[in-house]
């Protein structure tokens, strides 16, 4: 009887540890900033660029990068996030990969004017496939109603 209420017990220790370890690395995805409500007024001699990443289960323990014009410098963007960016009237070129670089989400290019405001998702989607689940991502201009839609509740980026 000593042995099966070891097992018990190691296999109970074991399924405790792999809760803790799951909810950790969901936390460890998600974003801890203030959650969005409502666009900041784009400055007049500026366009603000609003990246963002709604909530998803599978696939939402992983941060993605952001990438604008290929500076090394990038942004965070976890799930259920949003980051504001300002930037220069003109083309830009916002790429979103995940953060192993194992998914590169692709590239897109916006063009923005003096004070105009607008939207990009990144957009995590999963298919199944041959009895398993493929994870996809895509960066997708948004228009200011869907986006301001998709965007309540989520939280700032860090």
């Amino acid at each position: 009887m000593k042995k099966h209420a070891v097992r018990a017990r190691s296999a109970s220790r074991r399924g405790a540890a792999i809760i803790a370890m799951t909810a950790i690395t969901t936390l460890a995805g998600c974003a801890t900033g203030p959650a969005f409500k409502s666009p900041e007024a784009a400055p007049g001699d500026r366009a603000q660029l609003y990246i963002y990443r709604p909530m998803v289960l599978a696939g939402g323990g992983v941060a993605h990068k952001v990438t604008i014009n290929g500076k090394a410098e990038t942004l965070s963007l976890p799930n259920a996030s949003w980051q504001r960016v300002l930037l220069a009237p003109g083309t830009h070129s916002v790429a979103i990969r995940d953060y192993f670089n194992i998914m590169p989400c692709g590239a897109l290019t916006v063009e923005l004017l003096p004070g105009q405001t607008a939207y990009v998702a990144n957009v995590v989607k999963t298919t199944p496939a041959l009895a398993r689940l493929y994870i996809s991502c895509s960066v997708v201009e948004r228009g200011q109603d869907q986006a301001l839609n998709e965007m309540v509740g989520l939280g700032g980026a860090q």
